[in-house]
């Protein structure tokens, strides 16, 4: 065996893992070379220096695994490998491609950097353009966008300009049939009898805030008290829905009652969403009894809706001469902005007098509704005076909070027509004061036609 050889194998072996440790602790590092001489030579050593001094290369040795810690190794040789090197070492033959074996160390290879390719110059041109074409594009987008935008807020503003033209048109054409109107009643008072000189005792007083009386021919008032203040007037406003009603179609026209008009209360007949009744049954229900839920059902079905029917009460108000009323509701229930006044009413109540239809259902004293799943109601009227006073012909009660006690009343007393108003006036109150001045009326004595005005 070259024992040389097998020397150095284990010295650089030894060095490779623990002579760096032991520099570091004793600045020397003494190798002892194994001797293989004779039984009494002693063993010879190799003195490694300190760092800083200069140790010559040594060169790769090709051995077999000596160390325990590179047997699990990926490139660990097997055990007829490592036997072919031990005998090559002792025969001093190399054979590097089965026993080489560097020793090096556990550290991953550093990773290679990637360097990318940069593109040619006419492909950098184009991609440059096409980014150029694509930030116009989208310029261009956005443009056509806000110019949509605009478009169909024009479009929305043009559109609500011509409904406001149309609604504006509507009331005018209101306004020119009212004004018609409004000159065909004209006329038609114009052929009234002349208002009348009459001579008799002073008014009585009455409690009642507000108050009128007039001749129900000529509409000559001939007592008022506050009768121009505005104020609530409750259900008497329901004469005016039944001067709308019976200006437009025909009272024997069916109603089918909307599912709005059966949530009105208080005071209700109690008519239910569905069902089917004549106009005239609603409408005399309605003057007898005063159900609120009856004048809802007759607006909607005249008009499409209370609002809409509210504004035809008020046209209907200019066209009979009304000077300070606003209607909210067909039934005078409490409404903001609603008010009326004891002239006004006066020339309401005038009015339906002179309506054959109207008249002839406020004088009843007391109506059977049949509803339709066959059951009848008896209505008996809310007007008192009706019920006790024989010359007493109709026409409407009325009761709000706000309004207190109101009341207007006819009375017919041979040939002489004579309407009574009283508003804001209280229980007992309201029945004697319209009494009184009804009385009172009726037996005033009419001397002729005022001057100016022909018999």
């Amino acid at each position: 065996m070259n024992l040389s050889k097998l020397t150095k194998i284990l010295s650089v072996v030894f060095l490779s893992f623990c002579g760096e440790e032991l520099i570091a602790q004793s600045g020397s590092l003494t190798v002892p070379t194994p001797s293989f001489s004779s039984p009494g030579t002693s063993a010879s050593s190799t003195t490694v220096p300190a760092s800083g001094t200069a140790l010559r290369p040594l060169k790769p040795v090709r051995l077999p695994s000596l160390n325990p810690l590179y047997e699990q190794a990926p490139n660990a040789l097997s055990k007829s490998q490592e036997e072919e090197a031990v005998k090559a070492t002792e025969s001093g033959e190399e054979k590097p491609q089965e026993v080489e074996m560097a020793v090096t160390s556990t550290s991953p290879p550093p990773k290679k950097k990637v360097a990318l390719s940069k593109p040619p110059k006419n492909q950098a041109v184009r991609i440059d353009m096409l980014e150029k074409i694509g930030d116009q594009l989208s310029l261009r987008m956005r443009a056509m966008k806000q110019r949509e935008e605009a478009l169909s807020q024009r479009e929305e503003a043009l559109i609500e300009r011509e409904s406001k033209a149309s609604e504006r048109e509507k009331m005018i054409r209101q306004i020119e049939e009212s004004l018609l109107e409004r000159e065909a009643t004209v006329r038609k008072r114009e052929q009234l009898p002349p208002p009348q000189v009459w001579r008799g005792e002073k008014a009585p007083s009455v409690y009642a805030r507000y108050a009128a009386v007039l001749d129900g021919r000529t509409m000559q008032f001939f007592h008022t008290k506050n009768a121009t203040a505005a104020t609530p007037v409750a259900s008497t406003q329901k004469l005016m829905t039944a001067l709308v009603i019976c200006a437009e179609g025909s009272l024997d026209e069916i109603v089918v009652v909307p599912r709005e008009a059966t949530q009105v209360e208080p005071t209700v007949v109690g008519i239910k969403t569905g069902e089917r009744y004549t106009r005239r049954q609603l409408l005399t229900a309605l003057l007898v009894r005063s159900g609120n839920d009856l004048a809802a059902a007759l607006a909607i079905d005249n008009a499409g809706s209370v609002e809409a029917f509210c504004q035809k009460m008020n046209l209907m108000g200019k066209k009979i001469g009304l000077i300070n009323s606003n209607f909210k509701t067909p039934h005078g229930l409490p409404a903001p902005g609603q008010y009326s006044c004891a002239r006004d009413i006066g020339i309401v109540a005038f009015e339906a007098y002179q309506n054959p239809e109207i008249r002839d259902i406020v004088k009843q004293k007391s109506y059977r509704f049949h509803f339709n799943d066959d059951r009848s109601l008896l209505l008996t009227n809310t007007n008192r005076i009706l019920r006790e006073w024989e010359h007493c012909n109709g026409m409407k009660t009325g009761f709000t909070y706000a309004a207190g006690k109101c009341l207007v009343c006819s009375a017919n007393i041979g040939g002489e027509h004579r309407i009574s108003v009283v508003i804001k006036d209280t229980n007992a109150g309201v029945w004697s004061d319209s009494k009184n001045l009804l009385d009172w009326a009726l037996n005033l004595e009419m001397l002729g036609p005022m001057d100016g005005f022909d018999s």
